[in-house]
């Protein structure tokens, strides 16, 4: 009995991986770094839009008011959309989980095929942006900027044959085939909705090392990393971890400011590294779409014409059994300031449970304290208190969890010079300090719940980055060398002993 349910978890661990495996590979940037939503068509007598993958030429790709579903739960891959937006919520962009292209309105396009939506592009420029409008019945109208103005996407009921439903951009006001139902159908990283997984039991002895470091690899043109490749990143990421026997004591790497591209890269540079499989999850960094309450994934700055995909956060761990799940944490709502709409970034948190470890990891990356975002640090707070949640009410008994990032929040007992009050307040990390052990707490005695700095600035540096482990936990080094590299944060590294 023992040797077959061996060889059982055997197998169903080459079979989840190599799934995994396939669906990389296929596409290499993942359609699944996002939420995910179905469009069902109110004039089409609630029939859900298709992306027709399957045909060919100028009609590949098309979207359609086609397919009947009793619930969501029947939906294909067809379907479902995700949301993005490159202007900060001003627009929203659909991309197709069928072939992971972003939806096209065909401005050039003639006849009874002017403004056709399609599943096509691979990126996202001026033809891939829908405005939301919310009606007074809850469902949605979708407007797209064509060559003859603004126009409202219509199904296309009254066609014949194969053009009958299709989408058009082509109304100039709203009635029922201008109306849409945008259905969420569920978080992209939540493996399941039952909770996690029992962890083995009793927990077995553990001694690893975790990293978290802010990579600095999307927008910011101060960084050397600005809009860097995947392979270059992977490369940087390896090389922090050390030789190859060092490199394989990493139970798991916290990474933010990067872009849903580089996540397969970053895994391959692992393995390379450490000859063992590794799996990278990817979570989005979110905004609030003007007109709605739907959030889509902040799309990565462009590299010419290559799409990078989401701006986020990712979790690297070990192959090995995994269940991960996301979190939108609590953030700054859009609001006018100066008299300016401003439009804030919904953060977010990315765990792992590794159960036959008894193991969870989580990263994370809260607001900014800037003067637009989170100046007073309330959200901050609510962020890690959610964040607390998460590592001790949300998780089964039995668990060892460690979580870090950049929480953009100094330290407790920091000594902060007179003028700077971007790094207050003081009191965010509190309750972490109080309920978990800092890698780095404890160095000095009258200052204990502060640690090396991980943020160089003009004339200073501050403490922003983080690893927290069980207060139980043995943590036998805890690093930060100040060497940024092409980032502008230095990497923090802690080894766990439980």
């Amino acid at each position: 009995m023992s040797r077959l349910a061996a060889l059982c978890t055997a197998l169903f661990a080459v079979i989840a991986v190599s799934a995994v495996q396939a669906h990389a590979e296929a596409r290499p940037v993942p359609v699944a770094a996002s939420d995910k939503y179905a469009l069902r068509s109110v004039g089409a007598g609630d029939l859900y839009v298709s992306a027709e993958v399957v045909n060919s030429g100028d009609r590949e790709g098309m979207l359609r008011a086609r397919k009947f579903a009793s619930s969501p739960d029947a939906l294909g891959s067809w379907e479902k959309f995700t949301l993005h937006t490159h202007d900060k919520g001003w627009t929203a962009t659909l991309r197709s989980e069928a072939n992971g292209n972003y939806v096209t309105t065909e401005r050039n396009d003639t006849g009874t095929h002017k403004n056709l939506l399609r599943a096509r592009s691979t990126n996202v420029g001026e033809w891939e942006e829908l405005h939301l409008e919310k009606q007074s019945d809850g469902t949605y109208a979708l407007k797209a900027w064509t060559n003859d103005g603004y126009k409202y996407v219509t199904a296309e009921m009254q066609d014949p044959g194969d053009d009958n439903g299709l989408l058009r951009a082509r109304a100039d006001s709203v009635g029922s085939w201008q109306k849409f139902e945008l259905v969420f159908l569920g978080e992209e990283n939540a493996s399941d909705e039952g909770g996690r997984p029992s962890p083995a039991s009793p927990a077995p002895a553990a001694d690893f090392r975790v990293m978290s470091w802010n990579v600095c690899a999307n927008n910011n043109d101060k960084c050397d990393n600005f809009q860097v490749g995947g392979t270059d990143l992977g490369r940087q990421v390896a090389d922090r971890l050390g030789s190859t026997e060092e490199a394989k004591q990493y139970r798991a790497l916290f990474l933010q400011e990067l872009c849903e591209s580089h996540a397969k890269a970053i895994e391959q540079a692992l393995e390379a590294r450490t000859g063992t499989g590794w799996d990278v999850r990817f979570a989005p960094i979110k905004y609030t779409i003007d007109g709605s309450s739907s959030k889509a994934a902040k799309t990565c700055n462009k590299t010419g014409s290559e799409d990078r995909g989401a701006y986020g956060i990712a979790l690297a761990v070990p192959d090995s059994n995994v269940w991960y799940t996301s979190y939108d944490l609590p953030s700054p709502q859009n609001k006018t300031i100066g008299g300016t709409w401003t439009r804030m970034e919904q953060r977010t948190a990315l765990c792992a449970v590794l159960p036959a470890q008894a193991l969870q990891f989580c990263a994370v990356h809260f607001s900014s304290g800037g003067a637009t975002e989170d100046p007073d640090g309330d959200k901050r707070k609510e962020q890690s208190t959610l964040l607390q949640n998460i590592v001790h009410s949300y998780t089964p008994a039995g668990y060892r969890t460690v979580y870090g990032g950049d929480f953009n929040s100094v330290p407790p007992d920091s000594v902060l010079p007179p003028a700077p009050v971007l790094d207050k307040p003081l009191d965010v990390m509190t309750s972490a300090y109080a309920a978990d052990k800092e890698c780095d707490e404890g160095r000095s005695s009258t200052q204990p719940r502060d640690g090396l700095d991980t943020k160089p600035l003009d004339g200073r540096s501050i403490k922003i980055d983080y690893l927290f482990g069980p207060s139980f936990a043995t943590i036998s080094r805890c690093d930060v060398i100040a060497d940024a590299g092409k980032s502008d944060h230095y990497p923090i590294k802690a080894r766990f002993q439980f």
